[in-house]
């Protein structure tokens, strides 16, 4: 889906996941949670290992009153999915942040993930959650500009937009800390037992092949339109060969030109899934939606 936004060095941070950098939200204050982010990652990845294509929908759902406890939430979730799944044929599955900042009862964001094969569009899908909620005397529910991602398997053009707009739900600022419910609300999903095998490597994220296409393509444009002193610019993965692709260790060589857009400046923090360090490097490309 197009967007109206750029995804900027100033408003994204870089976060390693499996050899790979995404761009994810930049909060302004407090940072993000990592172990939240990290479960965002997989859970969409998981997702990917059934579908080819996957949907995820927004919607934000504020509460009539005030509860410690998200059980509220957890009722109306579960009787969605089961009639969700039923209606799309389908695994369903959702990803939901609770939050309170300045008003007396808290609100959830949502985001509801579907096969991309059985739905391709969130209008009809977040008008019916927003119905349910309200119906049943639990708030009132509002719709969010950008509604809806289509997430397709091995194309990091299409999975990247997704990834940076549920990183905004495990950003810390406005998350409740003095409560026992759970800020970072996630229903089970197990892997796909055909992809199982994949989940070690980053072929359901990132797909070698699919990233050399996309940058050659590009490569292929910078050479038809751009010249300097007579020399065609290009791509630092033009020179890669079909033998090298068939490597199943591809992605170290790609790790640098994941994104299709090169930055020529700048410093970005950059997060890591595994080690939660935090480091400096150059920023290497701004994602353009």
């Amino acid at each position: 889906m197009t967007m109206t936004f750029k995804i900027t060095a100033t408003n994204s941070l870089e976060f390693i996941y499996k050899n790979h950098s995404y761009r994810v939200f930049k909060p302004k204050t407090k940072g993000q949670n990592l172990k939240a982010l990290t479960k965002v990652f997989q859970h969409c990845e998981c997702m990917l290992s059934h579908y080819s294509k996957v949907l995820v929908a927004r919607i934000e759902l504020s509460t009539q009153s005030y509860s410690t406890n998200n059980q509220m939430f957890l009722k109306f979730i579960k009787k969605q999915l089961s009639v969700l799944t039923k209606q799309y044929n389908c695994k369903v599955s959702y990803i939901c942040a609770r939050e309170r900042n300045t008003s007396s009862n808290h609100h959830y964001h949502l985001a509801v993930l579907l096969s991309g094969h059985k739905i391709k569009h969130s209008s009809k899908l977040t008008h019916q959650l927003k119905h349910a909620w309200e119906s049943e005397g639990l708030g009132s529910a509002s719709f969010v500009k950008h509604p809806y991602y289509l997430m397709q398997r091995g194309n990091k053009l299409t999975i990247e937009p997704a990834l940076y707009r549920l990183s905004y739900l495990t950003k810390l600022a406005t998350k409740e800390t003095d409560i026992k419910a759970h800020s970072y609300l996630f229903n089970k999903l197990e892997y796909s037992t055909v992809q199982n095998s994949k989940r070690f490597n980053d072929t359901l994220f990132v797909s070698p092949a699919i990233t050399y296409q996309q940058n050659k393509k590009v490569t292929q444009i910078k050479s038809n339109n751009l010249k300097t002193d007579g020399i065609y610019l290009q791509n630092r993965c033009s020179d890669i060969s079909s033998t090298q692709l068939k490597r199943p260790k591809l992605h170290h060589l790609l790790v640098c030109s994941d994104h299709l857009n090169q930055a020529s400046s700048g410093q970005l923090s950059v997060q890591h899934s595994m080690h939660r360090s935090i480091c400096m490097q150059d920023d290497r490309s701004p994602y353009v939606n």
